[in-house]
């Protein structure tokens, strides 16, 4: 009989002080996620799933909103700092990232367009500074822009942000990690160490390729990565990304959560996959009328994925 370890009350307390919170977090930033589109990343899914919270944020279906565990919650926030983390790699190796790019100045819109400081009393400072509001580069552009030099405001620091797809027939809306382009790379900036990487296959001279992050434990980097390969889901994601944003291919790259092992995989263009997509998609715009559900998603003969919720 394993003996039980006591952990003191206040202990207890500061730890559910913070699972509280995250879960409080989740709870009033809805995820920071809202179904009114439907999510390349789960296109790969269970389109059940996704139908029924298309329904619920549209107000067809009364859903109510599951109460995750802070444990989960804080597994997302290690996802979301690896892209992180990812990104302001290939931010430093500099003239690479194509994307949005938000000025770093708090204080942007004291400046006009001009760089010039704006005629203003304190009230309207404290008010300019209350509303967060900072210039932002690259909005409109499909594959975004590379960072700018500097802000309107003089600011040279800037915040790369993720790129966004849209279309409008398919009804799809998400961001996507990282966009890349190193036409502008300087390739001798790396003295006084090794040169590892080949330039002639690095995506430049017109080609453009956008990349995703994923982190995976250790059992599944071996059952599925080493045994199966990317997870189809994933590749379907992808695909999205690459037809939404015309680009020549993409780049999905798992990193192991227990030794940082990473693994890369090129996901070509795939026209078939692309008009099936396509048409699942246009399928499910109809079915909305109709307040209709894509069959469920079998994993086998008596079990399917969405089961609880179906």
């Amino acid at each position: 009989m394993t003996d039980q370890i006591y952990v003191s009350k206040e202990v207890v307390a500061v730890s559910e002080l913070v699972d509280t919170y995250k879960r409080w977090e989740n709870y009033t930033t809805k995820g920071n996620r809202n179904y009114k589109f439907y999510h390349p990343s789960e296109f790969g899914k269970c389109l059940r799933r996704q139908q029924y919270k298309h329904y619920a944020e549209i107000g067809l279906i009364e859903a109510q909103e599951i109460e995750l565990e802070s444990k989960t919650l804080r597994l997302f926030d290690k996802g979301h700092n690896m892209h992180g983390r990812w990104t302001s790699y290939f931010d430093n190796i500099g003239g690479v990232l194509r994307g949005r790019w938000r000025c770093a100045n708090i204080a942007c819109f004291l400046f006009n367009d001009d760089g010039d400081l704006k005629c203003l009393n304190k009230k309207e400072i404290i008010t300019t500074f209350n509303e967060g509001k900072v210039r932002i580069y690259g909005k409109g552009e499909r594959r975004g822009i590379f960072k700018p030099d500097k802000c309107l405001c003089g600011c040279e620091k800037f915040q790369y942000l993720e790129g966004q797809v849209f279309d409008e027939e398919l009804h799809i809306k998400g961001n996507v990690d990282m966009i890349l382009d190193c036409s502008n790379l300087k390739e001798n900036r790396f003295s006084g160490v090794r040169t590892s990487f080949d330039p002639r296959f690095l995506p430049k001279d017109g080609q453009t390729i956008v990349g995703d992050f994923k982190t995976i434990n250790l059992s599944q980097w071996e059952w599925q990565l080493e045994k199966k390969g990317p997870h189809k889901a994933y590749m379907i994601q992808m695909m999205i990304y690459i037809y939404l944003l015309d680009c020549s291919y993409g780049i999905l790259m798992y990193e192991n959560k227990n030794n940082s092992e990473i693994k890369w995989y090129k996901i070509e263009r795939n026209d078939k996959w692309w008009e099936i997509i396509k048409w699942q998609a246009k399928a499910m715009v109809d079915m909305v009328k109709e307040k209709q559900l894509p069959p469920p998603r079998y994993e086998t003969k008596t079990n399917f994925e969405c089961r609880k919720g179906c």
